[in-house]
């Protein structure tokens, strides 16, 4: 690029000694001479030209490696917001998850206080069922006793009625051996002493009797109270039954609700390895965020570097211009001069040098004056505000008044969407940005 400028600037001087000569000759040489001089002053300018085609075919070739460069770094910026907008998305969906997994953790609290309270609740069911299986076990005993009991008064009660049967008929014997006694009434004494026998023997009995049948009694009285108790036994029962089946439904919700706590803890763990798949993923992707972030730092020194040798490349571009149209002039001098004509005046090139160093002159003007931070807009990074800047934006006003025709050739000049500029609102928070710095309204 050195030796490229070097060459212009030699071209240059070439074509001002060039100029100078010609006038120098138009003015001291004859025609003759005036001629020979044109033809060696029209090839030099040949060979310069050549020299000229070839640094503007050079120019050519650095502009496409330019063009292939900033295709680059669009495909780059794109491919830098999508995964702005993709990391957006993973954040969104980080935070609904987090939201997610705070309301499932609040759920499962809820359900781990449930299920404290119905293991507290099993637990004094089964301390209760305990309780009733002892004293139904209990009721079970007494009642093995009393029917035992039962049995042996049972037992007894045929006893005495045997013996009550044999006193009976006893009673029988002795009633007959009455009747035989008073047929046998000569044994008058042996009667008596038997009768003496019978009347005692008659007393034990009635004694006996008498006391079988409080005995009996007692016995009687004893089934009456403990039928009330075979009662309340069965109704023990019937409650210990009733106790059972509660039991066995509470065993039953208490298995139910711990599977789906099971289900729930699972639910809960495949969230966290969803979320520590998705943390690792967005890490991935500030890695490669950052990886293409250092690949733009790194591209704009050359960026910069290239848009230095596109302006000096349209300077040179706009004196190379200056100095062909110069030369026609010549040119036409030369003819006018071996026609016999007077030289034309150089009006055109002065109004165009004087338009060019004007219009360099404002954008010397507008550089150096005050400048505004303009990635202080949202949309505008650093990328876009230096773009900005080189195309003559420095300050929030000049974006606060664009246009729609404005937006369309910034959008153009920045490879992005006019959509994009209207969606952030470029000229709204160049507004605000000048009213928050100035203290002005635009």
């Amino acid at each position: 690029m050195t030796i490229l400028i070097g060459q212009i600037v030699g071209c240059l001087l070439v074509a001002a000694a060039i100029g100078g000569a010609v006038g120098w000759l138009l003015r001291n040489l004859s025609a003759t001479a005036l001629k020979q001089q044109y033809l060696e002053l029209n090839s030099a300018l040949r060979s310069k030209e050549q020299a000229l085609q070839t640094a503007l075919y050079d120019l050519k070739v650095k502009a496409s490696a330019m063009q292939i460069l900033e295709s680059n770094i669009k495909s780059a910026e794109a491919l830098m917001c999508s995964t702005q907008q993709e990391l957006s998305g993973r954040n969104e969906r980080l935070q609904a998850l987090q939201e997610e997994l705070a309301v499932r953790t609040q759920r499962l609290t809820v359900l781990e206080a449930e299920e404290a309270s119905v293991r507290r609740r099993a637990s004094e069911y089964d301390a209760a069922a305990a309780a009733q299986a002892e004293e139904v076990q209990q009721f079970h005993l007494a009642r093995q006793a009393a029917q035992q009991a039962l049995e042996s008064k049972e037992q007894e009660r045929h006893d005495l009625q045997d013996r009550v049967a044999e006193l009976e008929a006893t009673a029988a014997e002795a009633d007959r051996l009455r009747a035989r006694v008073e047929e046998l009434e000569p044994a008058q004494g042996r009667v008596h002493w038997l009768e003496v026998q019978l009347c005692d023997r008659d007393a034990e009995q009635r004694a006996a009797l008498h006391q079988l049948d409080s005995q009996l009694a007692d016995r009687e009285r004893r089934i009456g109270e403990l039928e009330p108790l075979t009662q309340r036994l069965q109704e023990r029962e019937a409650t210990l039954t009733q106790w059972e089946t509660k039991y066995a439904q509470t065993v039953r919700q208490h298995d139910a609700q711990i599977a789906k706590l099971q289900k729930q803890l699972a639910g809960q763990d495949q969230l966290r390895a969803q979320l520590l798949l998705d943390e690792q993923l967005l890490h991935e992707r500030d890695e490669r965020i950052d990886l293409l972030q250092r690949q733009i730092q790194e591209l704009e020194p050359q960026q910069q570097d290239l848009a230095g040798q596109v302006k000096v490349v349209g300077e040179k571009e706009e004196e190379i211009t200056r100095l062909r149209k110069r030369l026609v002039e010549v040119r036409a001098a030369l003819r006018i001069k071996t026609d016999g004509g007077t030289v034309v005046p150089r009006q055109k090139t002065r109004q165009n040098g004087s338009q060019l160093i004007l219009h360099m002159e404002q954008a010397k003007a507008a550089k150096d004056g005050p400048k505004d931070d303009l990635s202080k807009i949202h949309g505008i990074g650093p990328v876009f505000a230096r773009t900005l800047n080189k195309m003559g934006l420095y300050t929030f006003v000049q974006i606060a008044r664009w246009k729609t025709g404005d937006i369309a050739k910034v959008a153009k000049k920045l490879y992005t969407a006019p959509e994009r500029i209207k969606r952030d609102k470029w000229i709204d928070e160049a507004k605000k940005e000048h009213y928050r710095k100035y203290g002005e309204r635009l």
